[in-house]
């Protein structure tokens, strides 16, 4: 479990994640929640080896479940999770990344 003066000490060394990364784990911990989390699903071959997702991963801000139904070439699903790690991140980047989504937290358009 990585604090908040390791995850600042791990941006000081590797930089922040990129906008779009950081959108993405904004929104995906907007679906999670105490009592239970809205899936977050994709194919795991969209994900693994991803430019945009695997250096989330790496760095241990998101992970996934895998779901595998089995049979012969069959997809496997995976279900997107934010760790707490990525949380802790969202939360002191919070103020500026609530500002780059289109509604507010009330739900009105931002101009």
């Amino acid at each position: 479990m990585s604090t908040e003066a390791e995850i600042i000490a791990e941006i000081e060394e590797l930089g922040r994640l990129t906008e779009e990364q950081e959108d993405i784990l904004y929104n995906i911990a907007l679906r999670q929640e105490e009592l239970g989390r809205q899936p977050t699903i994709m194919l795991r071959e969209k994900v693994d080896g991803d430019p945009i997702y695997q250096p989330m991963i790496d760095r241990e801000v998101l992970t996934y479940q895998l779901y595998n139904h089995g049979g012969a070439g069959s997809h496997e699903v995976v279900n997107l999770i934010v760790t707490l790690k990525g949380m802790r991140y969202v939360i002191l980047h919070s103020d500026e990344l609530s500002l780059r989504r289109k509604v507010d937290p009330a739900g009105n358009y931002r101009d």
